[in-house]
């Protein structure tokens, strides 16, 4: 707190005095904080290293393994795409082989269209691709 805007008028010797007190109490408060902060790191490492460790005949616990699991993946990942790019690509269309079934199916659905006069897919398919004459000259 500034004492430069209080009612009260303090001397120079007074104000300073003041100011070396409040220094002081924040100094003393920094340096407690600061042996917290080092205390309560170091117990955080001893109980860290204590369950690592674990009881007398248990395994000790790897605290890198998410890193170890991450490395582990990278690495799966790139031969992966190493196995990828190695392996001979099939020519061709890649969608599966229609079935004689099938190919029977949709040839009788496009001659059953192309047989019926009522159906406007064979006015549209005439009006869309007119017939072309390859003799007539430009």
């Amino acid at each position: 707190m500034k004492t430069v805007h209080l009612l009260l008028s303090y001397s120079k010797e007074t104000r300073v005095k003041i100011g070396h007190g409040v220094r002081l109490g924040w100094q003393k408060r920094r340096e407690k904080q600061m042996m917290q902060e080092g205390c309560y790191f170091e117990w955080q490492n001893l109980i860290a290293e204590a369950s690592r460790r674990g009881y007398t005949g248990e395994g000790e616990l790897q605290w890198d393994s998410y890193n170890i699991l991450r490395q582990q993946l990278e690495f799966e990942w790139v031969e992966s795409v190493e196995k990828r790019k190695t392996t001979p690509r099939p020519k061709g269309s890649k969608r599966a082989p229609k079935s004689l079934e099938q190919r029977r199916k949709i040839s009788e659905a496009i001659a059953a269209k192309w047989a019926d006069p009522v159906s406007s897919y064979r006015h549209f398919l005439c009006y869309m691709f007119p017939p072309m004459n390859i003799d007539s000259e430009f």
